[in-house]
């Protein structure tokens, strides 16, 4: 068996829930026929389950499978648990992954069936996790392959799904929290150090100059479930915006332009009052490398602003955007910023896509005149402190730069009395 401690890279909890009404099985039933044939339920483009030890049906302990898969792998599993509402397998040498994965089903009074799949598994060999962590091909094969089981075993039970398929993903990095921390706190201070100098020589270090406006988003959601309100709902909501030039060159150069956006989420439930959230975006490029590249431009619209940090939404990696539409063009200056939103609103696209995958569209954002100056009364943001309901910040430069801005702001926020009294 190839178990956990022999992988490489962060361990995850996966789980991928669906409810299912309707159905005349009972969980014990569904759990039954899906035993009898996985191949039923898998989708058989990605996964084909062939049985290589064991002749019973259902599956039963100590059967083994081999899990043909596209690519120069197969993944083999071997049952080690088996319940009348589940079973369970384990990886074994030579699978993509190190861990076990449990299949299971319960009857409930409110839903009926409840369907979950469940891993606790890490990446195989090296390979598999630069396959997995930082291209992300194994990881959008493995949700497409579980979310499209999940549906499957829907349709086989006869009823229908209630919602969507729910993904969980909980990550614990496997070089240790001590180690995870002193990389962290290294960071940190380097980072804290550079700007909070930069911050006494000018209140910003970046984005010094700025204009604020009211803005509305209006959400619709894309394709695809995520699990995350912001991507997932349709409504409305009221926020503001600014617009600023990174380095403040002349208007007639071009600048990294950033876009603040701060919104009050709505109340997701009598434990979780309205907050407020907030996203920093900046122009940047919009392939799957140039989205990771701050790049520099010479107008406010058209323009592409991204996220350049990834967030994490269930198990997936992913990065928020705005796209200013190519109908309209702005220079990158603030004055004709303020006359053209004088005129008339901005429209952007909002956006999202996984790390390598298109962007797809899940709202509009609509920005408003008359501006206003934020120069007597800056308004500062911290993503850290405001965050967005289920999406969290992946990477070590997201943990870093919470402590950064608050450190920056604290050093501005003493140097503001002062500079307001020499500038009256």
């Amino acid at each position: 068996m190839q178990n956990p401690r022999q992988g490489v890279g962060p361990n995850y909890q996966r789980r991928y829930t669906v409810r299912i009404s309707g159905s005349p099985l009972t969980a014990a039933q569904l759990i039954t026929r899906i035993g009898e044939d996985l191949n039923a339920a898998s989708p058989v483009e990605v996964a084909v389950f062939d049985k290589t030890s064991g002749t019973s049906l259902p599956l039963e302990m100590g059967d083994e499978y081999v899990v043909h898969m596209p690519g120069p792998w197969n993944c083999p599993v071997r049952v080690v648990e088996r319940t009348s509402v589940s079973f369970r397998f384990t990886t074994l040498s030579g699978h993509l992954e190190a861990g076990e994965i449990e299949f299971r089903a319960a009857d409930t009074r409110e839903y009926g069936l409840v369907f979950t799949i469940e891993s606790w598994a890490r990446s195989g060999d090296r390979l598999a996790e630069i396959l997995y962590e930082r291209l992300g091909i194994a990881k959008e094969m493995q949700l497409h392959m579980w979310a499209h089981f999940c549906y499957r075993v829907a349709e086989l039970s006869g009823g229908r799904m209630i919602g969507d398929v729910e993904v969980e993903t909980e990550r614990a990095n496997a070089c240790g929290p001590g180690r995870e921390r002193l990389i962290t706190r290294v960071l940190t201070a380097a980072f804290t150090r550079i700007f909070t100098l930069a911050a006494r020589l000018r209140d910003r270090p970046l984005h010094p100059s700025g204009l604020v406006f009211d803005a509305t988003l209006v959400l619709h959601g894309t394709s695809r479930y995520w699990g995350v309100p912001f991507l997932d709902d349709h409504t409305e909501l009221q926020g503001q915006v600014r617009l600023s030039r990174a380095v403040g060159l002349p208007p007639a150069l071009p600048d990294l332009l950033g876009l603040a956006l701060r919104w009050w989420q709505p109340q997701a439930g009598d434990a979780e009052p309205e907050a407020t959230a907030e996203l920093l975006l900046a122009t940047t490029g919009q392939s799957p490398l140039g989205r990771h590249l701050l790049r520099p431009a010479a107008k406010w619209s058209p323009a592409f602003y991204g996220s350049l940090l990834a967030y994490r939404a269930g198990d997936r990696r992913i990065l928020l955007g705005a796209v200013a539409r190519q109908a309209r063009i702005v220079p990158a200056g603030l004055p004709a910023l303020a006359y053209a939103l004088n005129e008339r609103p901005l429209l952007l696209d909002l956006v999202v896509a996984t790390q390598f995958g298109p962007w797809e569209r899940f709202g509009e954002l609509r920005l408003y005149g008359p501006p206003r100056s934020d120069d007597s009364e800056p308004a500062r943001f911290n993503p850290a402190h405001n965050p967005i309901r289920g999406l969290l910040p992946a990477g070590l430069l997201q943990q870093v730069r919470g402590p950064t801005y608050a450190a920056v702001q604290r050093v501005a926020h003493r140097a503001e009395g002062p500079h307001l009294e020499r500038h009256r």
